[in-house]
């Protein structure tokens, strides 16, 4: 397949981490002013499917991510020669870690809800379930924050800073094309609805690497 092909497969990947998100995200929790609203947050029970399924589509983007971000770090480091940049170091980092933290923050996250649904079928109590669940993110929350940010966070560095720095052939305007602006298109998403966030997050990665598949391979690349 030619270059372009494969780095698109990164946003066939992200397309499933989408669904994947949506079903692990909405409709689950959300904040409420309703005076029996545990903590201020509305405490939904969702079924076990979703999460098993959610997790299954966070393996197969990983894999599907990994075959397209080593063609992409292959074209930056060949065709625009960009190894020795510290920004591209940042993005490419960035990127590596991408596909195990792609894997693990689908079947990490997954786990909390199941643990709040077992806990609800336990006792039928809201606080009980949610200090059962509380309890397991504690143990999860050092590797979920790292990933955010070795991942979106260094990501969105090193995009922005070789976009403004004229590094890549796409138009200054492409910066927004990242995960953190992903995130935060999503919070005006909550304002519709919450839990419309649920997917932005790849979102921003999926318009990444859109830019990068139609932006930094030619027409005239040859099949490899």
């Amino acid at each position: 397949m030619r270059s372009k092909q494969r780095i698109l497969f990164g946003c066939y990947a992200m397309v499933l981490a989408i669904i994947g998100d949506y079903l692990l995200g909405y409709g689950t929790l959300g904040t409420s002013s309703d005076p029996e609203a545990y903590m201020g947050i509305s405490w939904n029970v969702a079924p076990d499917w979703r999460y098993a399924v959610s997790s299954i589509l966070g393996f197969l983007s990983a894999a599907m991510f990994a075959y397209a971000a080593t063609e992409l770090m292959k074209v930056m480091d060949e065709r625009l020669e960009l190894k020795d940049s510290g920004l591209y170091k940042i993005f490419k980092i960035a990127n590596w870690g991408g596909i195990l933290y792609f894997a693990f923050i689908h079947i990490g996250i997954c786990i909390l809800p199941v643990v709040f649904n077992a806990g609800m079928e336990a006792t039928g109590d809201i606080p009980a379930a949610v200090a059962m669940t509380i309890r397991v993110l504690k143990s999860e929350a050092i590797p979920l924050i790292l990933g955010f940010l070795v991942c979106d966070l260094l990501v969105t560095i090193g995009w922005i800073g070789m976009v403004l720095k004229g590094m890549l052939p796409v138009k200054k305007i492409f910066f927004l094309c990242c995960p953190v602006f992903g995130m935060l298109f999503g919070q005006l998403l909550n304002l519709i609805s919450e839990g419309l966030d649920s997917g932005t997050e790849s979102l921003g990665w999926l318009a990444l690497y859109l830019v990068c598949a139609l932006s930094l391979t030619g027409e005239k690349e040859t099949k490899q």
